[in-house]
């Protein structure tokens, strides 16, 4: 199964951004809304991207306070600018609400992310975020940074994202399993 979403994910990646048709519905319900709990031993480690020394130091003038700020905290690392922006890496319990054209996400630890279908602009990112078939994929491009996100739902109670990240001349995936916090009956 895990080959299989690498495979497809790395499709996705050949064929860049432009060209990829994402649905603006899934072929059929798919409910990602709900608390999910990350599965420990079912998911991949993240190393701590931030401190990696693969990125080139950028000694260009950058205009923007939000380029300068990044480049000032990460020192030119690609993978610094997805560990911050991409925090699912990173998150232990993920609360969904899913709307019929978006998706809202609380990262625990982290913050709130609107994921709303179709193209946008999201800081440094261009996002499309859209179905093939019951798949969610979000992918967003920056300057030489690639990070596809597909999140998945094997079974009623499981959710699967895959990340798969392009930077710094390297490509990565990261598996992270989630299972559904039981709910507390009274």
């Amino acid at each position: 199964m895990r080959c299989i979403a690498v495979l497809l994910l790395g499709l996705v990646l050949l064929g860049g951004c432009a060209g990829v048709e994402l649905a603006p519905q899934p072929t059929s319900k798919v409910e990602f809304s709900g608390i999910w709990l990350i599965d420990f031993s079912g998911s991949d480690s993240v190393p701590d991207l931030r401190h990696r020394t693969g990125g080139k130091t950028s000694r260009r003038r950058v205009r923007g306070a939000v380029n300068r700020e990044a480049l000032k905290l990460f020192n030119g690392s690609g993978l610094a600018f997805v560990v911050h922006d991409f925090q699912v890496l990173k998150a232990d319990k993920l609360d969904i609400e899913q709307g019929r054209d978006s998706m809202g996400v609380q990262y625990s630890p982290g913050v709130y992310r609107d994921i709303s279908w179709g193209e946008r602009q999201r800081g440094l990112w261009e996002v499309q975020a859209g179905w093939q078939e019951n798949d969610l994929l979000v992918i967003s491009q920056a300057k030489d940074l690639r990070v596809v996100e597909q999140f998945s739902r094997p079974s009623e109670n499981r959710l699967i994202v895959t990340v798969n990240i392009t930077a710094d001349d390297e490509d990565m995936v990261f598996v992270r399993r989630f299972y559904r916090q039981p709910s507390l009956k009274k």
